[in-house]
């Protein structure tokens, strides 16, 4: 091992070794080590220097350093409440957060990575008390994660801006000088000069402006700079694009498989782009099924370590709002050579499976392959052609446009219906509620927020996706050949017995076993919820009980899908892992199984992107939720004073949350806004129950409600309540209280 990083760690584990200047380290591993070290001691002072930034080792008395373990310190991201006071997450499980007044918080801001002084032995006392927390204070800022911040600027006395995001709750004041123009009121991005610490706030420049909020596009803006999403690329990366041919050579067609004459084609989405996959489906003359599933060849044109690799690598994943994606890769290539068009030869790498009847695979062949999809479908047109369910003219059109791929469109389905029996045996999660739909007109404006749910045709290529990414992920395994793995971990033994707990509140027997519990337990669970008021609420319950599922080096199996096997094949051109998995894969087709310094290289690496792929995933979806619930807070907006019928999709203490049925919105009716009892909130039962009435808000209860406010900054839609169970709620405002019954 060359990386002086594990020697160093290892070095400082032991007993008499664990408080170390880098000399003295140099020196021991010198000693311990058979000939000449392959490292200097400048690079053991470099090394220490990232471990202290990532939270493994601290400096003390002086240049000396010890494993952050053996310190009354610990290390972990800093999360700001609403109150100014914050948490630090120092390890997983059931270790306890340590909490941060405000005052101890010293320059910190949310998301900072920080070195905090707690008790650890307190730490280990509380540990699996549930939100049992720890008092600490920040001593060290270990990394910043906000050099840029996005806000609206104010000129009041002073100018300043007043940060979006409502955890960074410190004015930033702004040098005017250093700074190009803004609007009072505009949304800008602050380059952050001087970090606030007790003597004074944060200061900075304004280095970009976005616009005023409510003029088109800027929500989204906002937004990206939030999160720190890059939008827009580095001119190197740009130039190593444009410089790719936009037609595949024909001498790399000459080295691939040749399906150009095969009946191939893609199914997405009426607004896709980038489309990164191709089916196919043979009736084979012993009565089997062979699946061709076709991803685009991304890997061919983004070579590791390249100016789009690294790109790649730091954006994670594309990001999809209303209107606008933000690609992983540039456009020349995610919608160009790269992408699956109609009736163009592009590279791929293929998975053919054999299928029997029943559901088993019998065969398989992985290899690099060149094709021309024959039609450019949409789920819409393929949804149709399988159910029949349109109008006959249309239903017409569509039988003669496709008319030469009909027998294809029906063998997918033949092939889609015994996948899905075999998916729904094992007992395989399917969480499958509509989720929240935005069209736009052509020139921007919202023009309806509605339920988008799953067809057949949805449902089609999901089954043939996953197919594909077993297939690969046992591939991988068994070659064996490191590889990114999509893992989902069973849920908490402890979550799993309150879940059973709360469903049995709504009249749901929860029949597995929390300790011994499998996926189609959970399955059961959804499918007696099915057409209940509560049914949804139930499946968040069930959602939030559970891990989320990640990436990861260690093939440790996806308890949702109820697969030992399972990896992102399918998506290169939106999703990193997807890359890294076609990079190890071809490698294994044309090399064999990594070994040596090959191997070495991927196992230092892999958690890195693993981490790295998980993280980005998350800050997209956070975004993409965050510019949905702004369009829809936008939406209303010139609805202030309308009345519209809805059903309570949500009970806390301070209120009812109701879904317009119109509209695919949901919006607060505050308690204190409902008057004419004393209203008590019953917690298990998620009820508001009055006092002197008996009367009682559920789940699922039909209401009509007038909207009443919007709070564009925080994303916010209030509503009051007109009428509930067909009565009228009275005008006139009674004494409420908010009272939480446990076991009520």
């Amino acid at each position: 091992m060359t990386d002086p990083a594990q020697q160093i760690k290892s070095l400082l584990a032991r007993k008499g070794s664990r408080v170390l200047s880098p000399a003295d380290i140099f020196t021991r591993l010198s000693d311990s080590h058979e000939g000449e070290l392959p490292f200097t001691v400048d690079d053991v002072r470099k090394r220490l220097e990232q471990l202290e930034r990532d939270g493994v080792v601290v400096a003390v008395r002086g240049k000396h350093y010890s494993l952050l373990e053996y310190t009354p310190f610990v290390a972990g991201v800093l999360r700001a409440r609403s109150d100014g006071s914050a948490t630090v997450r120092v390890g997983g499980g059931d270790t306890p957060d340590v909490a941060i007044s405000r005052n101890g918080l010293r320059g910190a801001m949310n998301g900072d990575f920080v070195l905090v002084r707690a008790d650890r032995s307190t730490l280990q006392k509380k540990k699996g008390r549930g939100r049992d927390r720890v008092e600490g204070e920040v001593v060290r800022i270990l990394r910043r994660e906000h050099q840029l911040v996005v806000g609206r600027f104010h000129f009041v006395e002073h100018p300043f801006v007043r940060p979006f995001d409502v955890r960074l709750d410190s004015d930033i004041i702004i040098d005017v000088d250093a700074s190009i123009p803004a609007r009072d009121g505009e949304m800008v991005n602050v380059e952050i000069t001087r970090y606030g610490d007790r003597g004074g706030g944060p200061a900075g420049r304004i280095v970009e402006t976005l616009g005023m909020l409510g003029e088109p596009g800027v929500d989204i803006e906002v937004v990206l700079r939030k999160y720190h999403i890059p939008h827009a690329f580095p001119d190197d990366v740009t130039d190593a694009a444009e410089a790719i041919p936009l037609e595949v050579a024909p001498d790399e067609v000459a080295r691939r498989v040749d399906l150009r004459e095969r009946t191939i084609v893609t199914i997405d989405g009426e607004t896709a782009k980038d489309f990164d996959d191709a089916v196919e489906v043979i009736r084979l003359p012993n009565g089997n099924f062979e699946l061709g599933v076709h991803i685009a060849d991304v890997s061919h044109y983004v070579t590791e370590g390249s100016p789009i690799d690294r790109e790649a690598f730091e954006r994670g994943t594309s990001v999809y709002f209303p209107g606008r994606a933000v690609p992983m890769l540039p456009e020349h290539l995610s919608n160009g050579i790269c992408s699956l068009n109609p009736r163009v030869d592009r590279l791929t790498v293929s998975a053919m499976m054999e299928i029997d009847p029943s559901g088993r695979f019998v065969g398989q062949k992985l290899f690099r392959s060149v094709i021309r999809t024959r039609e450019r479908m949409t789920y819409t047109d393929v949804n149709t052609l399988i159910t029949g369910d349109a109008e006959p003219a249309e239903l017409g059109r569509l039988r003669e446009r496709y008319d030469a791929i009909l027998p294809a469109i029906d063998r997918m389905r033949q092939l889609f219906e015994i996948l899905n029996a075999r998916r729904n045996s094992r007992g395989s999660i399917d969480f499958d509620l509509p989720q929240s739909e935005v069209l736009l007109t052509e020139a921007g404006e919202i023009e309806a927020i509605q339920a988008s749910e799953r067809n057949v045709a949805h449902r089609l290529i999901e089954e043939f996706m996953l197919a594909a990414n077993e297939v690969v992920a046992r591939t991988l395994v068994f070659a064996p050949q490191p590889g990114m793995y999509r893992v989902h971990a069973p849920p908490d033994e402890q979550r799993m017995h309150d879940l059973k707990e709360l469903v049995g509140e709504f009249g749901l027997k929860f029949r597995g076993d929390p300790e011994a519990l499998r996926p189609a337990d959970l399955q059961r669970l959804l499918d007696d919820a099915k057409g209940r008021p509560e049914e949804r609420f139930i499946h968040e319950l069930i959602l939030r009980s559970m891990t989320r599922a990640i990436y990861s080096e260690e093939n440790t199996g996806h308890f949702a899908l109820a697969l030992e096997h399972y990896c992102h094949f399918t998506s290169p051109i939106r999703r990193y892992p997807d890359l890294v998995v076609h990079r190890r894969l071809n490698a294994l087709l044309e090399q064999g199984a990594m070994q040596g310094e090959r191997l070495e290289r991927a196992a230092a690496s892999d958690p890195l992107v693993a981490r790295q792929a998980s993280e980005r995933e998350r800050r997209a979806e956070e975004a993409e939720r965050e510019v949905l619930e702004w369009k829809k807070v936008i939406f209303i907006r010139d609805k202030i004073g309308n009345a519209y019928s809805g059903r309570i999709a949500g009970v806390v203490p301070f209120g009812l949350f109701v879904e317009l049925d119109e509209y695919f919105v949901q919006g607060l009716v505050p308690i204190a806004s409902i008057g004419g009892d004393y209203w008590l909130y019953a917690e298990r039962e998620h009820r508001l129950r009055g006092q002197s009435s008996a009367r009682e808000f559920r789940l699922g209860d039909a209401v009509t409600v007038q909207v009443r406010s919007i709070d564009e900054d925080r994303r916010q839609i209030e509503f009051r309540l007109v009428q509930a169970g067909g009565v009228e709620v009275e005008k006139r405002r009674g004494r409420t209280q908010q009272r939480g019954r446990r076991g009520a």
